[in-house]
């Protein structure tokens, strides 16, 4: 709670003049400069791309992808599944279950995925800088009938343009708790609308403005991805109603994020310099980029 507090404080300060200004004239001056850099795209990841500026969210699939390392993130989640299937909430209030730091640092292949060097630069190319990994969640939504906070409809906060990657581990239908989403040009329109800033909108506000027609599910079987700029769209992982979700999301913003303050890696230096030992100085950057002498100067 302290927490939270503390983050809306924050947020509410990046949002005046003398905050915001000089922090949008940096991160503008480092775009165009990091221009020249950015990677070049299978024809297939431009799609990916262009769906993301026009929709605000691409669907595809881990077959589709075709990422080498996607059998090793199959194997540790499969195994990790079962801790957490048998696992209860710790409340009654609570409508998921997440892997602890400590199971995911024991399946390191969840968090590595992340890293690949196509999801780096599908990242890069769409945020338009160098990239913050935050890492991977594996998250079990229960079927408990509890609509609260992240199924409610919200934009994400950590960065102007952001991407998050939703995996999904078994087959989700309309009653399986999919995540929905309100296209971009509808969602900007709505933000004006409402006037909204943060905190969460109940479907009754949200239907004042924007059709039910126009609410989009993204259904589909085990392997489903889901690429979502969750800063841009109005978004929620439904409820679920007949069956549990699983999925694994994987989050990046840029080095240069509009509120820092949420912008944190799930593990410590010490844990991201273990699980970084085999990769790239690329890589290594991407994960370790809030212990550099820039990320301090930033926020």
């Amino acid at each position: 709670m302290l927490q939270h507090i503390l983050n809306s404080i924050l947020r509410e300060m990046f949002l005046l003049p003398v905050f915001r200004i000089p922090s949008e004239r940096a991160y503008e001056r480092a775009k165009e400069k990091y221009k020249s850099n950015l990677p070049i795209l299978s024809s297939d990841d431009l799609t990916c791309i262009k769906a993301l500026e026009q929709e605000g969210v691409f669907v595809t699939s881990l077959e589709a992808l075709g990422i080498p390392s996607t059998p090793l993130l199959l194997l540790a989640a499969n195994n990790l599944l079962p801790q957490l299937s048998g696992t209860s909430p710790s409340n009654k209030k609570e409508y998921f279950v997440q892997a602890t730091r400590e199971q995911i640092l024991a399946y390191p292949n969840i968090f590595l995925w992340g890293v690949e060097e196509q999801l780096i630069n599908l990242a890069e190319r769409y945020i338009g800088l160098p990239v913050f990994y935050h890492g991977s969640f594996l998250r079990r939504d229960l079927a408990n009938g509890i609509q609260i906070k992240s199924r409610l409809w919200h934009r994400d906060h950590e960065d102007r343009r952001m991407l998050k990657i939703f995996v999904y581990l078994n087959d989700v239908n309309d009653e399986g708790g999919p995540f929905q989403y309100i296209p971009q040009d509808l969602s900007k329109l709505s933000t004006q609308i409402l006037k909204y800033k943060h905190s969460t909108i109940r479907d009754e506000v949200m239907q004042s403005v924007v059709s039910t027609s126009h609410w989009k599910s993204c259904l589909g079987s085990a392997g489903t991805v889901i690429f979502a700029d969750t800063g841009s769209i109005f978004h929620r992982g439904s409820v679920p109603l007949t069956s549990e979700r699983f999925s694994i999301i994987f989050c990046y913003t840029s080095r240069y994020p509009k509120n820092p303050h949420y912008c944190k890696s799930l593990f410590s230096k010490n844990e991201l310099l273990t699980l970084a030992k085999k990769l790239s100085q690329r890589q290594r950057e991407c994960i370790l980029w809030q212990w550099t002498p820039t990320c301090r100067s930033q926020q």
